[in-house]
């Protein structure tokens, strides 16, 4: 390997050790060194006589007293880039990191986007048929006509019933009394016992919302077969209408949603670990004896996973419209404007967390616990923030995920703009200068 001699700021030479031993005719390269010393020294000496002991004192005295250090600038663009180009280098040459980043995002998207669905649809179902009449059938009918529900074998009886439903084979059971064709036709009112598991109350709650709207339109067609309307005995009629997502599909909103969840999570875990991995590996000295700033070295260290999750949301956001094919009804430069102020707060995030955290594993653990938890429980993404009480309420407010998924979610399903998200634009901004202070307050210049 080559090396450089220097002295008072000038390289003497630079060559490899076995060459500058040669060159100056010495057995060690310490006294090549001290050769080249010598030869520079009476390069830039004088040839006046050397003063008196006392002089020289005196001298020595004025020269410690009239020194000051050179004092390095406060804030330095070149140095900040610096630390920058060197992270990229080291996030190229690190293929295990960089398929986290890229790949990573292409295989998680389509499992959450597709894997958290709140669609209830594909129910299975069994009836027990106790009067085997026309109109029973005709009851029947109208639950296999349904796109919710998979009609199963008829049940037999009711331990029949009950075993079935307790291995999970049918999530509904109808029971159809005996006489029940006879009953309607007398104009009476039989009674139809539906069994709903509600091992999983949401998806019960909706069981339970699609049987009652079946059996509304069996009374509806049944009172239009007698009386000839079906609106006799109804004033007025509700017409519901789905504002935003006519066709009522859960991946509208999902979609949206995990590109918010991921950029949350990939930009911050890669930010924390690039920064503790250079206390593992004793690098993170060139901040203890360089005149780097903290505030350098963390913009520095911070921006080239800027750009990795800027490019992470291209990619998810191509997949979103091409692959999911979500339509973007809002304003795309409001969502990139947003996207950009939430990674930078992401990456602030994982700045924070790296700041007290010694080893990878820790920084890994720590930013997926602050990241993920707080993400998918109070982002709005399982329930609108407006339904949360007391401490998630705040949660809520202090994560920056809420605030980009009503970005996201809005411009890609609400047709949502500028005026209407400035609000959330505005908070996200406020998060990054935040976060780097409260970083520098932590991340220790030297250590002690």
């Amino acid at each position: 390997d080559r090396i450089s001699l220097m002295h008072a700021g000038k390289v003497l030479i630079s060559d490899t050790p076995s060459a500058i031993t040669k060159g100056r005719g010495c057995d060690t390269l310490e006294e090549a060194f001290i050769s080249h010393l010598e030869e520079a020294d009476g390069a830039d000496g004088d040839t006046t006589p050397a003063p008196a002991p006392e002089d020289a004192l005196s001298s020595s005295n004025d020269d410690q007293a009239s020194w000051k250090p050179a004092r390095a600038s406060l804030f330095s663009f070149r140095r900040l880039w610096a630390y920058s180009l060197r992270e990229t280098m080291e996030l190229v040459r690190d293929p295990i990191r960089l398929m986290f980043a890229l790949i990573g995002t292409a295989i998680l998207m389509p499992v959450f986007g597709w894997g958290i669905t709140f669609d209830v649809e594909n129910l299975t179902y069994a009836v027990l048929d106790r009067d085997r009449s026309q109109e029973s059938r005709t009851y029947i009918e109208n639950l296999s006509g349904s796109r919710y529900f998979e009609e199963q074998e008829p049940l037999a009886s009711i331990g029949d019933l009950e075993a079935r439903m307790l291995s999970g084979e049918i999530t509904l059971a109808i029971e159809i009394p005996p006489g029940f064709g006879r009953d309607v036709g007398r104009g009476a009112s039989p009674e139809i016992g539906a069994f709903i598991d509600g091992s999983m109350p949401f998806r019960a709650e909706t069981i339970h919302g699609y049987v009652e709207g079946i059996h509304q339109r069996y009374l509806s067609e049944h009172r239009k077969r007698d009386v000839g309307t079906a609106d006799m005995g109804q004033p007025m009629r509700i017409e519901t209408r789905y504002r935003y997502n006519q066709d009522f599909k859960s991946i509208y909103a999902m979609v949206p949603s995990v590109i918010a969840l991921l950029l949350m999570f990939i930009p911050a875990v890669l930010m924390a670990v690039g920064v503790v991995r250079e206390k593992e590996l004793g690098s993170i000295t060139n901040l203890y004896v360089t005149p780097v700033s903290k505030l350098e070295f963390l913009w520095g260290k911070q921006l080239p996973y800027i750009a990795l999750g800027l490019i992470n949301f291209v990619l998810m956001t191509a997949m979103a419209l091409f692959w999911f094919e979500v339509p973007l009804q809002g304003n795309g430069l409001t969502l990139l404007v947003g996207a950009i102020l939430f990674v930078t707060a992401t990456t602030g995030l994982g700045l924070l967390i790296s700041s007290f955290t010694s080893t990878q594993i820790a920084a890994l653990f720590g930013t997926a616990i602050a990241t993920m938890v707080p993400s998918v429980m109070f982002s709005g993404m399982m329930q609108p923030v407006s339904s949360l009480e007391g401490v998630p309420v705040v949660l809520s407010t202090i994560i920056p995920t809420s605030h980009f998924m009503s970005i996201s979610v809005g411009t890609f399903t609400k047709a949502l703009g500028f005026a209407e998200l400035y609000p959330e634009l505005i908070t996200l901004l406020i998060f990054f200068p935040a976060l780097t202070v409260l970083s520098m307050l932590l991340l220790k210049k030297q250590e002690v």
